[in-house]
């Protein structure tokens, strides 16, 4: 039966402007050549370029050999480091070293999940179908833009409810309104009903009549 093990923590991902694993490394890497170089340059090899000075004036030849291999060195180093600076070379390589430290903390708890310590490997990317490809780098956007439409959609909807209570309301308002018009037309149409009856227009002549007696 396998026994899980436990993933070994990380390190502290290094900071951006101090070199880490690699770069420190491409710093020996450059040191070590340029030494390697400026040592095929000894001395026996300079004054054998130029035979009559190391002959008649050695102490002058030797004093110029230290300042010109001190001088290439220096010029050497400051021109390695002005390159790390324009191309960002260390802050590079840190990234690098993060994510291969986060790449190896990501495998071992995979496989210390698994049942057999041993984690089923990814799909390589440059394996998986051209549609598939598509669709990862797609579905973000078109997700973003499907919860929009949705939010402008529950808006619009929720604008759409309240304009059918506001017109509801005011077809209640109106139907109220011509239901009391007609109400108030049916009690006009009985008074002219009542004052176009016998009883009234009898009563009419008498008030005539008493009007021309008190006149005469």
């Amino acid at each position: 039966m396998a026994t899980s093990r436990s993933p070994s923590p990380a390190g502290p991902p290094p900071q951006e402007s101090s070199p880490g694993i690699r770069a420190t490394a491409l710093q020996k890497t450059f040191d070590g050549a340029l030494k390697a170089t400026l040592a095929k340059c000894s001395y026996e090899n300079f004054a054998s370029c130029f035979p009559t000075t190391a002959t008649y004036r050695p102490e002058t030849l030797q004093g110029f050999w230290k300042d010109f291999t001190g001088r290439l060195g220096q010029v050497c180093k400051s021109e390695f480091e002005t390159i790390l600076s324009d191309r960002s070379v260390v802050p590079s390589l840190n990234s690098l070293d993060r994510l291969i430290s986060e790449a190896k903390a990501r495998k071992a708890e995979a496989e210390a999940k698994a049942p057999d310590g041993k984690a089923v490997p990814p799909v390589p990317p440059h394996t998986l179908p051209a549609a598939d490809l598509v669709n990862a780098h797609l579905s973000p956007f078109l997700i973003d833009q499907q919860t929009a439409l949705n939010s402008a959609l529950t808006t619009i909807q929720t604008e759409n409810e309240t304009l059918i209570a506001t017109i509801a309301s005011q077809r209640a308002e109106m139907e109220a309104l011509v239901a009391g018009l007609e109400a108030v037309v049916k009690d006009l149409e009985k008074s002219a009903e009542m004052l176009q009856g016998d009883d009234v227009q009898g009563l009419s002549g008498d008030v005539r009549m008493m009007e021309g007696e008190l006149a005469d």
